[in-house]
């Protein structure tokens, strides 16, 4: 009876581990870069756009208005440079929540959310469609003409 059900309990365990079942694999959104949203969710020139829209503000405006901030902390921590360190952090503070905030509205997930949407139903949010729609026009204008 023992004997049974070990080869029983290996024949399962064998099968279970052997049988190839097709698995479908979740994107992890936050790694995906440029060409990874360019190769494989860019259907036409408004997709590519919003992927240019996206990575512009992601990369330009967040990282570069937070890299100030440490700066500025430095310099009021140096007790020759307070009062300017404590002023420019005054100023910088402000920039740092913006370039957070960016960070925060421009991130991989939103985008893909955006391009799956927009590649079922062919609709954008307002915001992204007046922002891609301006982009367009620019470079519309930009193209020689022949």
């Amino acid at each position: 009876m023992n004997k049974i059900a070990l080869l029983l309990l290996f024949f399962t365990i064998n099968f279970t581990s052997f049988c190839q079942t097709i698995k479908e694999e979740k994107v992890k959104t936050r790694k995906l870069t440029y060409n990874d949203f360019v190769s494989d969710y860019s259907i036409n020139d408004t997709s590519a756009v919003i992927i240019d829209i996206f990575f512009d503000k992601k990369d330009n405006a967040g990282f570069g208005e937070m890299s100030f901030l440490p700066i500025t902390v430095v310099l009021a921590a140096i007790p020759q440079t307070r009062m300017i360190g404590i002023g420019t952090t005054l100023v910088s503070l402000p920039l740092f929540l913006h370039g957070s905030y960016t960070l925060l509205k421009y991130r991989n997930k939103k985008l893909y959310t955006v391009l799956v949407d927009y590649k079922k139903t062919k609709t954008l949010p307002k915001w992204v469609r007046r922002k891609a729609n301006k982009l367009l026009d620019y470079y519309d204008t930009m193209q020689p003409e022949d």
